[in-house]
């Protein structure tokens, strides 16, 4: 169980796990021993072997970064193995400069090189700007380590070999310190493997400081050790921890922007030269003022330049919102322009088709007239007879169409004339059933009607007939031979019920909601190829609506429909 457990634990915990534990052992094994130096190496080469190993194993789109991590890494571990060698082997201190600088001095390099290769992953904006926001913190630290560590390990000296390698040490730091503050200023990139990079890093950064500042205060092993074996050891583990990929991934980020990191920035870049003053008065030391004055114009000068370059985002974003506001401002008005344009074609397609369908009507009247005289006439051999029962029945479909697009046009006019009387409408329902009935049979569906007595309202007795009629004649059309139409009326609920319901096609419940839309007509029928104009629900809805009603539709696809029309009782007069 315990090997089954290892197996599934990330390399990167293992190794952590594993380093810690050894770092541990290094400071309870005697001090200044063999064996704590020989620890101290070994952990410093695992480091740079799993880096190599994350790079082989994550494969990050951008390994070079990772493989130049690795050489400076080992480069370190190379300069502990002989600065060790001095002592255990050759048994002197170490000259200055040795080999072990050498490799030690050489290992930055590689580091540097490889965060900036991480950083020119960013989107040339960010990178600009972020540029400038790290060259204004790497400034303030370059003048706090000039003050502070290099100036003091030179004062004095007139070793010019001795004094280039002290100060190359604290130089070094700077240029990891630039190219870290870059990464970490660009946006987007916090991943778990960048926050354990960004803490090796400051490990290794801080203890260097704090040897550089007094490195007689630390001879031989101490317990600054800790801080650079736990920078070997959380290099290794960003590496490994699968999230370090995404570090060399060109990030989709926001844009740069004056965040809160930002702007702490811009107040240390502003208060280093103050500062320093402060802490240089108060130890009493000599004020250095050719670095301060030197180190406070650089530092104001970027500041400015970090300024200029906020305004001229700024005026940039404020001619952008204008263009776009002017653009936005074009477009609402174009856009109402064009919807003035719909509305007033659409007024003009109303009176089009209200002037036709007025047009069309009165010489259809005369020839249904015309048709209904010859029809009387008995001479008529039965042939003709037949023809003109066609265009009879023809004729009357077109004053139907033609009928219904007077009523669309007057209703979109606002002009729906209703003459409410008082009505008795279960007889109205039963009468248009009993119309309705040949086409029904004509069509082989059997139409049922169960009207119970209702209190008499008030009602327009045209539109009632018009309404029942449209429902009836769409269930009729609507449903296959041998199925079934039932209309009914009754009083439920303090409202009068009439439902035409049917076993036929079916709509699909997406369309139910368009049924009453104008010229809207239900995939099913179109599929079907079903005659119709898609008017007869709109009118349907219109005229339930005229009388305060509402009107709703029930189907399933396949298994029928069913059309519910409730009538408020605020329409009932007396009492049948």
């Amino acid at each position: 169980m315990k090997a089954a457990g290892l197996r599934t634990m990330p390399l990167a915990r293992i190794y952590l796990v594993a380093g810690l534990t050894a770092t541990g052992l290094y400071f309870l094994l005697p001090w200044d021993s063999l064996a704590q130096a020989i620890l101290y190496d070994v952990i410093g080469l695992s480091a740079a072997a799993a880096v190599v190993a994350g790079t082989r194993i994550n494969r990050p789109s951008l390994p070079e970064a990772w493989y130049l991590f690795a050489a400076g890494l080992f480069a370190f571990a190379a300069g502990d193995v002989l600065f060790n060698l001095y002592a255990w082997a050759w048994h002197r201190d170490p000259p200055i400069p040795s080999v072990a600088d050498v490799f030690y001095l050489a290992g930055y390099p590689f580091l540097t090189v490889g965060l900036v290769l991480l950083v020119l992953r960013v989107r040339p904006g960010d990178r600009r700007v972020g540029m400038i926001d790290a060259t204004l913190l790497t400034a303030a630290f370059a003048l706090c380590q000039w003050i502070f560590v290099m100036h003091p390990l030179i004062a004095g000296s007139s070793d010019w070999v001795e004094n280039a390698v002290a100060l190359s040490y604290p130089a070094m730091d700077v240029l990891l310190l630039a190219a870290l503050v870059f990464l970490a200023l660009t946006p987007a990139w916090r991943t778990v493997s960048y926050r354990y990079l960004t803490a090796s890093i400051v490990l290794l950064v801080v203890v260097d400081e704090i040897y550089g500042i007094s490195p007689a205060s630390f001879p031989g092993t101490s317990w600054l050790d800790v801080g650079w074996l736990l920078s070997y050891l959380l290099w290794g583990v960003a590496a490994l921890h699968p999230s370090m990929r995404d570090l060399s991934r060109r990030q989709d980020a926001r844009g740069p922007r004056l965040t809160n990191v930002r702007l702490l920035v811009l107040a240390v870049a502003v208060a280093t030269v103050p500062v320093i003053l402060v802490i240089e008065r108060f130890v009493d030391r000599e004020i250095d003022a050719l670095a301060l004055a030197i180190g406070s114009a650089v530092l104001s000068a970027l500041v400015l330049l970090r300024l200029s370059g906020m305004i001229r985002s700024l005026d940039r974003h404020r001619r952008s919102e204008r263009s776009a506001r002017a653009e936005a401002e074009f477009a609402q008005k174009e856009l109402a322009r064009k919807n003035d344009q719909l509305v007033e074609a659409d007024r003009l397609k109303d009176e089009f088709v209200a002037l036709i369908s007025h047009d069309l009507r009165t010489p259809l009247t005369s020839i249904m007239g015309y048709l209904e005289l010859v029809l009387d006439d008995h001479n008529l051999s039965e042939e003709q007879r037949g023809y003109l029962s066609i265009v009879d029945r023809n004729a009357d479909r077109l004053l139907h169409l033609v009928n219904d697009l007077l009523f669309v046009a007057r209703l979109e006019a606002g002009q729906l004339d209703l003459h409410p009387a008082e009505l008795d409408l279960a007889a109205i329902v039963r009468q248009s059933v009993a119309e309705a009935k040949p086409r029904a049979a004509a069509r082989g569906v059997e139409l049922a009607c169960e009207a119970f007595d209702v209190p008499a309202m008030k009602a327009d007795k045209g539109r009632m007939f018009q309404l029942l009629d449209n429902l009836v004649s769409n269930a009729i059309k609507f449903t296959p031979e041998g199925g079934d139409v039932r209309v009914s009326l009754a009083r439920v609920n303090g409202f009068v019920r009439l439902e035409v319901a049917d076993n036929g096609i079916g709509i699909d419940a997406d369309e139910q909601q368009r049924l009453f839309e104008r010229f809207f007509r239900a995939s099913t029928a179109s599929d079907q190829q079903i005659p119709g104009t898609g008017l007869g629900l709109y009118i349907a809805r219109a005229i339930v609506e005229a009388h305060d009603g509402s009107i709703s539709v029930e189907s399933v696809p396949g298994e029928g429909t069913s059309f519910r029309i409730d009538l408020p009782v605020e329409h009932v007069g007396s009492t049948a």
